[in-house]
């Protein structure tokens, strides 16, 4: 199933292989890493997505999990 990670880039969701979430120490930003193979599974590739405070990552988190799940 494709997953909406944001406008105009989708992902399988078995090509989803980790989602890293951590806080910048720097300017209190979250950032959140998708970790996803491509068509070739030798490849890994990052997404990178930033936000400025804790609820716009958990909405983004909640969201992405729901896509995930169905």
């Amino acid at each position: 199933m494709l997953v909406k990670i944001e406008d105009g880039f989708y992902l399988n969701s078995q090509h989803i292989i980790a989602i890293r979430v951590s806080k910048s120490t720097s300017d209190g930003h979250f950032i959140v890493v998708i970790e996803y193979t491509p068509n070739n599974i030798q490849a890994m590739g990052t997404y990178q997505k930033t936000f400025d405070n804790k609820i716009e990552a958990e909405t983004y988190l909640q969201t992405l999990h729901q896509y995930i799940s169905k």
